[in-house]
Order: structure tokens, then C-alpha cells, then sequence
């Protein structure tokens, strides 16, 4: 009987590659998420009501 292991790797939030830049994202970042979020949409609000 095969034992499973434990040493998988869990998928990644996000990978990008770019040529020689390798980036790997393990988990969401919410304490980034939110800001940038907020900025995006308010600039976003800024560019419609002009």
C-alpha cells in the first residue's frame, strides 16, 4: 500500500512569467488587495464623473 505525501506543493494564487523574472504569489494579500483596490476604484470614479 503506497503511503500519500505530504510534500505537494499547493497550486499558487498566482505565477507569472516574464524571460528570466519568475514570480509566485502562495496566498491572496489582502492587506495589499484592499488598498489597491480602493485607489483603482476611486480613480476609476474620478475618470467617469469627469
Amino acid at each position: 500500500m503506497a503511503s500519500r505525501s505530504s510534500s505537494k506543493q499547493p497550486v499558487p494564487f498566482l505565477e507569472l512569467r516574464v524571460g528570466v523574472l519568475h514570480l509566485t504569489v502562495s496566498h491572496v494579500p489582502y492587506r495589499m488587495l484592499a488598498p489597491v483596490t480602493a485607489v483603482a476604484g476611486g480613480g476609476g470614479a474620478t475618470l467617469v464623473l469627469r
